[in-house]
């Protein structure tokens, strides 16, 4: 049973690693096309959706 929960940890730790570096991929993009023009407001925006996002096991 441990090994399965840990598994399952271990899957959904890793998609919301792949999704933060989708987001903060996504984030540079917007600076380069000049819809930002400050990284501080991108990471800012991240940090806003992550702090209010509900936390889940």
């Amino acid at each position: 049973m441990a090994v399965v929960l840990k598994e399952d940890y271990q899957r959904a730790l890793d998609e919301q690693k792949q999704e933060v570096r989708e987001l903060v991929m996504a984030g540079l993009e917007q600076i380069k096309e000049g819809k930002t023009k400050d990284f501080n407001t991108v990471c800012d925006r991240l940090e806003k959706k992550y702090r209010d996002e509900a936390i889940s096991n």
